[in-house]
């Protein structure tokens, strides 16, 4: 019932085991999600996200949870910027489309269920959890400058391959606006929304659908009321709702390790704020992920 939009498997995994990360999904699936994404972040990992996800499903006991889960879980496949993907950002996309084409034409499981690229995008928030240990030399002009390139190339691959892509954009959003006018594929989703009303309508604007992750429920944010003021300006026909877990567990549970289950307390905390029953909001993120990746 409470789908979630983006979660990071693998990351789960090195966090745990395959064990635990069963009863992460076992647990989830008692949500009766229509919708689950699993995001990557290199270029291949999509091979190996596959077969551990089937891994953990087919090690849970309740066939009903099994095929709850077989039937949610997708796939997108993209490169998230760092040293390495930045400076050999043109053979990485060129095996990301090798990637992607080779994956659709295979036998696995989830071949069909490969329906994104990203997250891609733009990262300069120096204490973001997923890029511990950056040194401040990342943020120079060339880099900066290389990074948009990163970005521009997967977005272009989303043009030629009919995609939708999944941004990730955190304190860029004019580096993400330059290139997004530049290449002009503007299908799919800006996830983890982290701006204000001007930005949330430049992205509406261009069409793209807007996802709210635990963040949104933090308080002590000094843009918190940018985040209320958003999460009741995205329109109906445009939200969508992910934990993009392990990372930023919503309010109550901010100071633990967040999972694919806990996106029921962001439903709730958004559902409160729009002024709507929680399983509507659910009933229409749904929609919402039905259209944009014709799923039946």
């Amino acid at each position: 019932m409470y789908s979630d939009f983006l979660f990071n498997i693998n990351q789960i995994i090195e966090e745990n085991d395959l064990e635990e990360t069963s009863n992460i999904l076992s647990r989830f699936a008692g949500n009766r999600p229509f919708f689950a994404l699993d995001s990557g972040i290199t270029c291949n990992d999509i091979w190996k996200r596959s077969k551990k996800i089937l891994q953990c499903i087919e090690s849970i006991e309740d066939e009903d949870k099994q095929r709850i889960l077989k039937s949610a879980i997708h796939f997108s496949a993209g490169i998230m910027p760092d040293y390495d993907s930045v400076e050999n950002r043109f053979s990485l996309v060129e095996e990301l489309e090798n990637t992607i084409k080779d994956f659709k034409n295979s036998d696995d499981p989830f071949a069909s269920r490969l329906i994104a690229i990203g997250p891609c995008g733009i990262d300069h928030d120096w204490e973001s959890v997923e890029y511990e240990g950056r040194i401040h030399d990342y943020f120079d002009t060339q880099t900066i400058r290389e990074e948009k390139d990163l970005f521009a190339l997967q977005l272009t691959l989303g043009k030629k391959l009919d995609m939708p892509c999944i941004i990730h954009s955190r304190r860029g959003f004019s580096e993400t606006a330059d290139v997004l006018k530049a290449v002009k594929w503007n299908k799919g989703v800006v996830h983890g929304f982290a701006y204000s009303q001007s930005e949330l309508e430049f992205f509406l604007n261009l069409g793209w659908y807007i996802s709210f992750c635990g963040t949104v429920t933090y308080s002590g944010k000094k843009n918190f009321q940018d985040m209320i003021d958003a999460v009741n300006y995205v329109p109906k026909d445009r939200i969508i709702i992910e934990t993009d877990s392990p990372y930023y567990a919503p309010i109550p549970l901010k100071c633990v390790r967040n999972e694919p289950l806990y996106v029921n307390y962001i439903y709730e905390y958004i559902a409160s704020k729009r002024g709507v029953p929680k399983h509507k909001l659910s009933e229409t993120v749904d929609k919402n992920i039905q259209k944009l990746f014709g799923l039946e």
